[in-house]
């Protein structure tokens, strides 16, 4: 019968090389979407965009 500590401790190291596998391919995958198309992901981000929207159409940003 298999000791309840080494079952965790191998599930945890399986759960672990999973969530590094998946975060890479998921790196991987955002690195391809163009940065013109890609979401804005923060409030800095956002304002940068409507920032250069703004000049790109004449208007003085705030």
């Amino acid at each position: 019968m298999a000791d309840s500590m080494t079952c965790t401790a191998t599930a945890d190291q399986a759960n672990r090389r999973l969530g590094q596998h998946l975060l890479a391919v998921v790196r991987e995958q955002d690195a391809r979407i163009p940065a013109e198309r890609r979401a804005p992901r923060t409030v800095a981000e956002m304002r940068a965009r409507l920032a250069a929207a703004g000049a790109t159409h004449g208007e003085v940003p705030a």
